[in-house]
């Protein structure tokens, strides 16, 4: 056999095991991607202004008290090199927290990251979200039924939205 022809049979062998393999997964149910999908709230993360996206994803919220939360956005504080990738820390005394928003005011698209947490997801969280500018970052928790708002303000060298 020349080495051409082996080099192909290789390959062909590797993606026949990768699609059995992808197939087994999905057919026990550990691969379900319209259960991931469904919640996905795409009128939120398209909306043009913080309170459109607030109302349509989780409603209104009241002010967190400063002793229940810890909001931290940017490194140093409050402060960004560059807005790609702006890194946040949220941790919170607050029981039974079902979701975590942040919003960016001045970003094309407002929301930039919500999560619904599960029994197994410990505080702190910590992320990264893309900021345009100098703006308001807000973060929403909705405990026990309840939304709480608590916001920080960064500055920002370099856009981070295109």
């Amino acid at each position: 056999m020349t080495e051409n022809a082996d080099k192909r049979r290789r390959q062909f062998l590797k993606s026949a095991i990768s699609a059995s393999t992808l197939a087994l997964v999905a057919s026990t149910g550990l691969l379900a991607p319209k259960r991931v999908l469904a919640h996905w709230p795409s009128d939120a993360f398209t909306a043009d202004t913080v309170e459109d996206a607030l109302l349509t994803l989780l409603g209104q919220a009241q002010d967190i008290p400063e002793d229940k939360v810890s909001f931290k956005v940017g490194s140093p504080p409050s402060y960004a090199v560059n807005g790609a990738s702006v890194p946040f820390e949220v941790i919170s005394s607050l029981e039974n927290i079902e979701r975590i928003a942040i919003l960016v005011d001045k970003n094309p698209n407002p929301l930039a990251m919500s999560i619904e947490l599960t029994e197994g997801v410990k505080l702190p969280f910590k992320s990264m979200i893309k900021v345009a500018e100098d703006s308001k970052i807000i973060a929403v928790i909705r405990a026990d039924g309840k939304l709480y708002q608590t916001s920080r303000d960064i500055s920002v060298d370099i856009g981070g939205c295109a």
